[in-house]
């Protein structure tokens, strides 16, 4: 009887409450679409883009392992020195990632949409200094109602009636900005008291840097061709064109958010357990995964062009095959985010992924760089599909010799 009441209990904490954060800028995002343009929705959502790029490089994987990291710790100590190695690094990395932001938004935004642009970046880049992903490991949703979900919603309510009495757009990223500064301020320094332990000594700094490497450069790699899609089309098409393709990929990135919550509800659970209880979450929290993706795939490709252009207008309203090959993308998402996050991570399996990540962006950026020039912005949504489907193929077979291995462990015993 607990053991559901527990599954429940974290499935609306980590689901329902982060999802608070994640639609709240669909209240303000229909008003930035409507006062900037179609030439300014395309920049502002290309910076968002390389603002996410710039989020997993400043997070240099532990917004990925860190979660399991914090779930398997054996004491208070050793997840209060994990979290300032964590801010260490990550405060490291901002000092490269961030100025390299701004120019790469400047360069790829339409003329006079640059401030925008890379306002909108930034705000998606200081993403990877939150500190959510420890409050997944603990199993906190609270933090994250507190310190993130509830000041991004108000701050969006804020920024659309702003935007609405005309104020410029730029008010909207540079109140994000303000939320993941202050939240994650405040929370780490209350986390500091709660969890006292030392900081690393600088010596330890290049230690660290190598044992985050393999999960870095694979969040890298998933980031470089995530990120790949809105900015090529920006660059290759104009006005409504880019504008339709910034909608599409706006709402699948939305919708992302909702796999990923699914995996921070199901972390502890997953890895609270062992032997054959632990296998059996294991193949919940896959089929869960895949249901979901499956479902987010038919909901885009349906309703994502008439749900565009009633949010943006009809300038930037999502075209159907786009919306039907980012559905497709999202699915393999959804299956991919469960498969590392609950199975391989936790089995020391960051080289593997690594690998089929990498494997995937070598194949996957020149096939939408292909498929633009042949086929325009829906080449690009194609080349990003199958380019998610090569990752997710190539870790389903690791991912069953994981299970596999668990089954036998459990007849053993």
């Amino acid at each position: 009887m607990s053991e559901p009441a527990s599954l429940k209990s974290r499935l609306v904490g980590f689901t329902l409450i982060p999802a608070v954060a994640a639609v709240s800028p669909l209240l303000v995002l229909p008003a930035v679409s409507r006062s900037a343009g179609p030439d300014g929705w395309a920049s502002a959502i290309a910076g968002e883009s390389v603002g996410t790029f710039a989020a997993i490089a400043v997070a240099y994987g532990w917004t990925t392992v860190g979660p399991a990291l914090i779930s398997i710790a054996p004491d208070d100590t050793r997840r209060g020195r994990l979290y300032r190695d964590a801010m260490l690094v990550r405060l490291l990395t901002s000092l490269i990632a961030l100025p390299l932001l701004v120019l790469v938004c400047v360069l790829v935004a339409a003329p006079g949409y640059g401030l925008l642009a890379a306002l909108m970046g930034l705000q998606g880049a200081l993403i990877g200094l939150s500190f959510t992903w420890f409050s997944v490991g603990v199993g906190d949703p609270r933090s994250i109602l507190f310190y993130d979900a509830l000041p991004r919603l108000g701050v969006a309510v804020l920024s659309m009636v702003a935007i609405l009495s005309g104020l410029p757009v730029e008010v909207y990223p540079l109140a994000g900005i303000l939320v993941t500064v202050v939240g994650t301020t405040l929370f780490s320094l209350r986390l500091l008291r709660r969890y006292p332990s030392p900081w690393p000594p600088l010596r330890e700094v290049p230690g660290l840097f190598r044992v985050g490497a393999p999960v870095a450069l694979n969040d890298a790699a998933l980031g470089a061709y995530s990120s790949v899609p809105t900015p090529l089309v920006n660059v290759i098409a104009t006005g409504t064109a880019a504008a339709g393709f910034a909608s599409a990929d706006k709402m699948a990135k939305l919708g992302q958010f909702l796999p990923l919550t699914l995996a921070n509800a199901l972390q502890s659970w997953s890895a609270e357990v062992g032997g054959g209880a632990r296998l059996r979450r294991l193949k919940v929290a896959l089929a869960l995964h895949g249901g979901f993706g499956v479902l987010g795939m038919i909901v885009l490709g349906l309703f994502g062009p008439p749900v565009s252009a009633l949010m943006f207008g009809d300038p930037a309203a999502a075209p159907l095959g786009v919306c039907f090959a980012l559905g497709l993308a999202f699915a393999m998402y959804s299956l991919r985010t469960s498969m590392t996050r609950h199975v391989l991570f936790p089995a020391g399996e960051q080289t593997a992924v690594m690998r089929a990540t990498l494997a995937a962006t070598v194949v996957g950026i020149p096939l939408m760089v292909a498929g633009a020039a042949l086929f325009g912005p829906l080449g690009v949504a194609a080349g990003y599909a199958l380019t998610e489907s090569i990752s997710t193929v190539l870790l389903a077979s690791r991912t069953l010799s994981r299970m596999h291995a668990l089954a036998q462990e459990e007849t053993a015993a």
